[in-house]
């Protein structure tokens, strides 16, 4: 199966932190029908499962990911940070996902979001701001299947991120001039960026002006994931953060689905550059993405004793 090619910009990736496992993996696969393409681990805590649910083969756009901390508590919604994640349904299927949700019993109401979007606002178990909405745009159609989703009504990927900044034009300015967003709308103190218009394509900034800073913990936005087609663009960006704002990039790391450096931005926002490959196919067939935990080589040593300390979580539903 080929792989759709898509505008090397926009949204990688988005990660939350979450309290438990078992019940993120089943909100996130079994209610809200992601696929889970990759368990594997933190590379910097290997203790910790770092786990991505995406469409069928976990195209960049696509991806939500979760580093479960069990116990950990809940997070305080503060300046420079991810407030919300709007996930992208294709157009006339909100009617569907709100008795859905109301099935299981998952609160959410219907909102008119800025720039004029529809869309359901709800949460998570762990308190993480979400929102489905019909995205315009995209030719998109969902090619993952969940028993429980009824066709052309699944999740396509990422729609937008909503970062509440005390200033949106300077971070905004690095957004345009390095991540290849462009200014589309302004509305009130809300600045609508966009890279394309398929998933992950669409950044907002509200301006909170002089809120206290938040606390990172369950339900918190750990960090957000920008593309890069490969490696030598991820330089070039990383050398550009360096010269246009003095902001120093980790050094680049193997990631093994893609190469990442990350870096604090001008509000102090952790966010990450992702290149687009090599992918989670690289060590798992497509057929069976996400049904084993994967290690990269260097932890391999270490399978008996992190597969003891980590949780067991479900094996989730195939694709139909």
């Amino acid at each position: 199966m080929g792989v759709m090619r898509m505008a090397a910009r926009g949204l990688h990736h988005v990660t939350l932190v979450s309290s438990d496992v078992d019940r993120s993996c089943r909100f996130y696969g079994a209610a809200l029908g992601l696929r889970l393409v990759k368990r594997t681990v933190s590379h910097e805590d290997p203790g910790t499962y770092h786990l991505c649910f995406g469409d069928e083969m976990g195209r960049p756009g696509t991806l939500l990911t979760l580093f479960p901390w069990p116990r950990v508590a809940r997070g305080q919604p503060g300046a420079c940070e991810a407030w919300r994640t709007s996930l992208r349904i294709p157009i006339g299927t909100s009617s569907w996902w709100s008795r859905r949700l109301d099935r299981l019993g998952i609160a959410h109401r219907r909102a008119t979001l800025p720039f004029g979007e529809s869309a359901l606002v709800f949460q998570d178990p762990d308190g993480a701001q979400l929102s489905l909405s019909e995205g315009s745009g995209s030719t998109r159609r969902p090619d993952w299947r969940h028993p429980e989703i009824e066709g052309g009504a699944a999740i396509l990927g990422l729609h937008d991120l909503v970062l509440k900044v005390r200033q949106a034009d300077p971070i905004g300015e690095l957004f345009r001039e390095v991540l290849g967003f462009r200014e589309t709308a302004r509305e009130g103190l809300s600045i609508r960026l966009a890279a394309h218009e398929e998933p992950g394509g669409t950044i907002t900034l509200d301006e909170t002006g002089q809120v206290p800073m938040g606390r990172l913990g369950a339900g918190s936005v750990h960090h957000a994931a920008f593309r890069a087609s490969d490696a030598a663009d991820e330089d070039r960006m990383a050398a550009e953060l360096m010269a246009r704002y003095a902001i120093r990039t980790t050094v680049p790391k193997d990631r093994t689905y893609f190469r990442s450096v990350n870096f604090r931005s001008t509000c102090g926002l952790l966010m990450e550059i992702a290149t687009d490959g090599p992918g989670f196919c690289v060590d798992e067939p497509v057929e069976a993405l996400g049904t084993r935990l994967t290690l990269p080589p260097f932890l391999e040593p270490r399978r008996p004793e992190l597969q003891s300390l980590l949780p067991p979580i479900p094996l989730l539903a195939t694709q139909t």
